[in-house]
């Protein structure tokens, strides 16, 4: 009898921790959900990176073309606009990513969550923040992700932040 008391005791204190771990699994799948949105966010970013190199490879062909030879000035001419050009737009992101976290972080040490999406008359319009996916997004507003892609007329899942989307 005293041992199956002791059982009783033993699960009821348990409790509380089982409810802890539920809580941390629950943080940990959305750290992971952050992290899969991080990962689709550099994808994308590396197909631009891959198209902007095709395209400055391309150009250098058309330059070497229409001249027969490029001479090395016209070649480096066009390479650095090139690189200065792809350096601005890394810049821009950079600059979007950090000023993205300073949200996060100032939104956690403050406690408060980040903005509500906007509603705008019948029509709701939903801002890409870093880390955001369609199914999330779909979940938050209780419709699909086929209806959130046809009303946006998107062909992938790929989302850039600061990306507008219309909530049908």
């Amino acid at each position: 009898m005293k041992l199956n008391h002791f059982v009783v005791v033993l699960l009821l204190a348990a409790a509380p921790s089982f409810a802890q771990d539920n809580a941390v699994l629950g943080v940990l799948e959305e750290k992971v959900n952050k992290l899969r949105a991080e990962l689709e966010d550099l994808q994308f970013r590396q197909q631009k990176t891959e198209k902007a190199i095709e395209s400055i490879q391309a150009d250098l062909k058309e330059l070497r073309r229409n001249t027969g030879t490029a001479s090395s000035e016209d070649l480096k001419a066009l390479l650095e606009a090139k690189i200065a050009a792809v350096d601005a737009a890394r810049q821009k992101d950079n600059k979007a990513i950090v000023d993205e976290l300073a949200k996060q972080l100032a939104a956690m040490s403050t406690g408060t969550k980040p903005p509500k999406p906007t509603v705008t008359g019948n029509a709701k319009e939903h801002t890409i923040q870093k880390g955001e996916t369609l199914s999330a997004i779909a979940r938050t507003y209780g419709i699909s992700v086929a209806a959130l892609k046809k009303a946006n007329n998107l062909t992938s899942d790929s989302l850039a932040v600061g990306q507008k989307l219309t909530i049908p």
